[in-house]
């Protein structure tokens, strides 16, 4: 894996602005960069949440064995860890939505038969039953 080392100086350095300078870096080093995982040392946060898990490292373990390609980190405080995800396929474009009712039952619809985009109805939709996801997780609605 790759790594940039960036030192900026002259203006104070927040998440958001390290962000925009890595994702600036990233789309010059690759093709289709997705960010993987990410750490703000300052703020004691990363990405992804792992409970439990060491901040100082636990996001590189994770980014590295998720694909990551290269790491940028700004001024040593906020570390990127990205993925180039050209190689991949991509998805086409899919005839369902998930919609949720007003009690927010989650239901999955097959778009074109829907006769109103914020309703889910019985000739368009199947219950989600996201307590039970495996075995027979969707039933008709």
């Amino acid at each position: 894996m790759k790594h940039i080392l960036l030192t900026v100086r002259g203006i104070p350095i927040d998440y958001q602005i390290a962000n925009a300078i890595a994702r600036a870096v990233a789309q010059e080093l690759e093709e289709s960069p997705t960010l993987v995982a990410w750490h703000d040392a300052p703020e004691g946060r990363m990405s992804p949440v792992i409970e439990g898990a060491d901040i100082q490292n636990r996001w590189e373990d994770y980014g590295v064995s998720h694909g990551g390609d290269f790491a940028v980190s700004v001024n040593g405080d906020f570390d990127f860890i990205f993925a180039d995800t050209s190689r991949y396929e991509t998805l086409s474009h899919s005839p369902y939505i998930e919609l949720r009712d007003s009690q927010g039952r989650a239901y999955l619809c097959l778009a074109e038969h829907l006769r109103d985009p914020g309703n889910p109805n019985q000739e368009a939709c199947f219950a989600v039953d996201v307590a039970n996801p495996v075995g027979g997780g969707m039933h008709e609605g």
